[in-house]
């Protein structure tokens, strides 16, 4: 009896858990209705910055409906194939509603929850700017078509100042709609694409500010496990030891390369800033190399034919790795790399002494070092 008595506890215990499981995923259910959108299928990716889930339904009559569910709100892109469909948005529990044309999507109108709604309107206000953008962009291509090139020149000065412009707006907005809506899981989405070294401070006093749902969200986990690896490789830091395979096979460690000076470089054959910057450290390395500077590279490439390719047509000679794991280069994740190209040079005990040299900068720190 007492045995039975245990197995029936469990049970209602494995029950309860299975319940709770139950009530922490709530439904969503998002219709559209995009007019002069084509009958086929559509897209939604939603999730956290570092797992995301796809959908796909058919489109009928311009009309579309998902339903899924999500353990808290969440972002979300809604698209199509060819990208003529784009929007960006917030999911949460409950009925959600996009509706506009298809060729003034950055209008399109967005209802459901106080945070799908808040988020909205925030949106709506980068989408706008983006759109004056873009029109400008629009008369500097149809004035290159048209081979005017007096036309050309002024709207593409035009087009470089709004954009320019623009780019400031939308950094401004993300910071202030983050440091306003502290309790919002949106807040959370936007910060993590603020926080980058340059910003680490700045990105760690919003994260403070962050209630304590937000903090336990997916995304406020995601944004401070990124915070503490910057925080581990900041100038003045002991740069993370690492190991991985070069070109042939061979493994190589960062603690090889003690006793030097070297360029932790990150890249990618399909990067063109970063073969743009290819023959700058080509030089350094020439210049330098005999008297104690060494370079490191890890690419990002997933291809190793293109990785490899890459490397012969620029001339590349010093030593290569990749796991060929894209942006999951374990790392580039150890370095808290989100964008490419970027670098450190550490010195011969093994710290960091600066980041992000290129062009100039990394010509004048080497020169100061072997002068």
């Amino acid at each position: 009896m007492r045995l039975k008595s245990k197995i029936s506890l469990f049970a209602l215990f494995l029950l309860g858990m299975g319940n709770a499981h139950a009530q922490s995923k709530k439904t969503f259910k998002l219709t559209g209705n995009i007019q002069g959108l084509k009958d086929s299928s559509v897209y939604l990716a939603f999730g956290t910055f570092g797992k995301m889930k796809a959908d796909t339904v058919a489109v009928k009559d311009h009309k579309f409906v998902f339903s899924d569910t999500i353990s808290e709100p969440c972002y979300a892109m809604l698209f199509n194939h060819d990208y003529t469909l784009k929007v960006d948005l917030f999911l949460d529990k409950g009925n959600i509603s996009v509706s506009g044309e298809i060729d003034s999507l950055y209008k399109a109108k967005i209802t459901g929850s106080p945070v799908v709604n808040e988020y909205a309107a925030y949106n709506a206000y980068q989408q706008g700017t983006r759109q004056t953008v873009q029109l400008i962009f629009n008369k500097y291509v149809d004035a290159y078509n048209k081979k005017d090139s007096v036309a050309e020149a002024g709207y593409k000065k035009e087009f470089e100042d709004a954009r320019n412009k623009q780019a400031a707006l939308s950094k401004e907005a993300q910071a202030k709609f983050v440091n306003e809506h502290p309790n919002s899981i949106a807040s959370a989405w936007e910060l993590i694409h603020l926080v980058d070294m340059p910003n680490l401070a700045k990105g760690k006093a919003m994260y403070d500010k962050f209630s304590p749902t937000v903090k336990n969200s997916k995304m406020g986990k995601e944004i401070k496990e990124r915070i503490d690896k910057l925080s581990s490789v900041t100038t003045g830091s002991v740069a993370p030891a690492f190991a991985q395979k070069d070109t042939v096979g061979n493994t190589v460690t960062l603690n090889a390369f003690k006793g030097k000076y070297v360029l932790l470089e990150f890249w990618a054959s399909w990067c063109a800033p970063c073969r743009a910057e290819s023959p700058n450290i080509l030089k350094a390395y020439a210049k330098y190399q005999s008297k104690g500077f060494d370079i490191l590279s890890v690419s990002l490439d997933n291809d190793k034919n293109k990785w490899i390719e890459a490397i012969k047509k620029d001339g590349l000679t010093w030593t290569q790795v990749s796991d060929l794991k894209g942006w999951r280069n374990e790392v580039a994740s150890l370095y808290g790399i989100h964008a490419v190209p970027a670098n450190f040079l550490i010195d011969p005990s093994g710290k960091i002494i600066a980041q992000n040299l290129r062009g100039e900068a990394l010509n004048d720190k080497l020169a100061a070092i072997f002068q």
